[in-house]
């Protein structure tokens, strides 16, 4: 079994423990230092600080290189809370992914005005399409890949994106437990005519970028990027989060935008959780089990149905004519 579907199935009692998941006194009780409130966004958490001279680079570098890397903005209590929590989910033998059921995962995205108003626009919404990573000795991050999710207008003309993938390390991260690596835009031969291309035939311009906890990293739809493997002799786990983050000017470009200053109950955010288990469900194989959970629980958005995988969708309805 791939070992990101392993984090379900750890415990011998795996199947009961997922009528945990629609808890709120679970969760509560198992990140006592962490909080679910349907109104995270009230008050605004303050903006995170970030130099004007490194805002000035992060915008001239997407532009360019296609991502940007700051210094550690989010502050380290707010980190530890996080990567703590994301570390009682797995002992609890559940998905890293649940980090998102908190309000510190959500207030950490709205405080990146700093750095994403000058890229993005000081109206950018985020979306519910996120992720979680814990990478520990023996495991590896994602393969090379580019983000490439949609098509349009992701890019504006004079090269800042409309879309972000923002990657923040709650950890730690360097070569040694996996750190984000990428081929720089302006090197990359495949850009913009073979996108689906992901050699490398120069690796002089392959390009790691280890991060202290709490820098902010993000990169356009086009970037050419992978997570490492973690050795043995990492001093911690990799810990991390990803998240989209758009311009506020146009349609979200899929149908979960999060507007911060609005509420944000914790039934949507269980409904964004089932709808990126099931959009990966085609890589990472999770039993039946999970895929039921998520039938569940993805019924609490709107649209619902629009967002699970055009595979799923006779299963999903093979579930809900199984239990009305």
């Amino acid at each position: 079994m791939p070992y990101d579907a392993a984090y379900f199935t750890r415990q011998s009692d795996w199947v009961a423990g997922l009528s945990r998941v629609p808890s709120l006194s679970f969760w509560l009780e198992l990140n006592p230092q962490l909080t679910i409130s349907e109104q995270p966004f009230s008050p605004m958490p303050k903006p995170y600080q970030v130099s004007s001279q490194e805002v000035e680079q992060a915008l001239e570098q997407v532009r360019e290189e296609g991502y940007l890397q700051t210094s550690p903005a989010i502050p380290p209590e707010i980190c530890k809370a996080l990567s703590d929590g994301v570390l009682s989910i797995i002992e609890a033998g559940l998905h890293p992914i649940f980090i998102s059921l908190y309000d510190e995962f959500w207030q950490m995205a709205g405080g990146l005005s700093k750095v994403m108003g000058p890229v993005l626009g000081n109206d950018y919404l985020a979306l519910g399409d996120f992720w979680c990573w814990c990478v520990s000795p023996g495991t590896a991050g994602w393969r090379p890949h580019r983000d490439y999710q949609f098509r349009g207008s992701v890019l504006r003309q004079d090269g800042r994106p409309t879309i972000v993938t923002a990657w923040l390390p709650l950890t730690d991260t360097d070569p040694l437990n996996g750190c984000i690596s990428i081929v720089p835009q302006n090197l990359d031969v495949h850009y913009p005519n073979d996108l689906h291309n992901f050699a490398i035939p120069a690796p002089q311009d392959i390009r790691a970028l280890p991060a202290r906890a709490g820098s902010v990293l993000a990169w356009n739809q086009y970037l050419l990027h992978w997570g490492g493997r973690c050795t043995k002799w990492a001093k911690n786990p990799r810990i991390s989060v990803g998240i989209y983050l758009q311009s506020g000017d146009l349609v979200p470009f899929v149908n979960k935008p999060v507007r911060f200053g609005e509420a944000l109950p914790f039934s949507v955010r269980l409904g964004f959780i089932a709808s990126n288990l099931l959009n990966y469900h085609q890589y990472h194989v999770y039993p039946q089990e999970v895929l039921r959970m998520c039938y569940e629980h993805i019924q609490n958005l709107t649209g619902f149905v629009s967002l699970v995988p055009p595979d799923l969708r006779h299963p999903m309805a093979d579930y809900l004519d199984e239990v009305s």
